[in-house]
């Protein structure tokens, strides 16, 4: 993982997040060593390697849990960057906006102040990308930072419902905290203040929001 060549590092991260996902047990008490090499290596000059270093924070992230927040602080500044730096590429986008909602989920009230930092590029990140688990857990996240941070968002809360809207079947429990939000916001602006919100809307986003969530 402290390889000199890029692509030993590379494939070594690629490893690591295989191997939390298939047997965390015997990853857990490592944890410890591997994230600051993992944070040091969230180097886009580096494309591949920051890829899979990004990727790997995630995995780890849904494994841990809770025990992740000592080591948000060494991660998340770096994957801020990076989600908002221009011509990033798009899987690297991906993977950060990703893994900055995994994080978000398993360490809300840490992330959440940051919210207003990342929403915009996470939305537009996330949404070409096709429903499945990664981005399942990723918008959980971002829900769970919402409620903690509802002031986060609303400057770009657009771009929030335009990455809903790009759900295709979320889990019901999802689609639930979807509808929370966007009656929440909707019932804090007033039915005026809304309208007048959601006349910006492409007519497409207008018709499925109001079709699938009401608003």
């Amino acid at each position: 993982m402290q390889d000199p060549m890029p692509e030993v590092r590379q494939s070594s991260f690629a490893l690591l997040g295989d191997l939390t996902k298939a047997c965390f047990p015997h990853v857990k008490p490592f944890i410890g060593e591997f994230m600051p090499v993992l944070g040091a290596n969230l180097n886009p000059e580096f494309i591949s390697v920051c890829n899979n270093a990004t990727w790997a924070i995630g995995e780890l992230s849904i494994k841990a849990g809770e025990d992740m927040k000592p080591y948000v602080p060494v991660v998340l500044s770096r994957l801020i960057v990076i989600i908002n730096r221009p011509n990033t590429p798009k899987t690297l986008l991906e993977n950060t906006a990703i893994t900055i909602g995994r994080l978000g989920l398993v360490c809300p009230q840490t992330v959440a102040p940051m919210l207003q930092q990342f929403i915009r590029q996470w939305c537009t990140s996330l949404r070409n990308i096709r429903d499945n688990e990664e981005k399942d857990s990723s918008f959980r996240g971002v829900c769970e930072m919402i409620n903690l941070n509802p002031n986060g968002v609303v400057q770009d809360f657009i771009f929030f419902c335009d990455a809903i809207a790009s759900w295709v079947s979320p889990k019901e429990d999802l689609k639930e905290m979807f509808f929370k939000i966007l009656h929440g916001f909707k019932n804090q602006v007033g039915d005026e203040n809304w309208t007048r919100f959601s006349d910006q809307f492409p007519p497409p986003l207008r018709e499925r929001l109001a079709v699938q969530y009401g608003v």
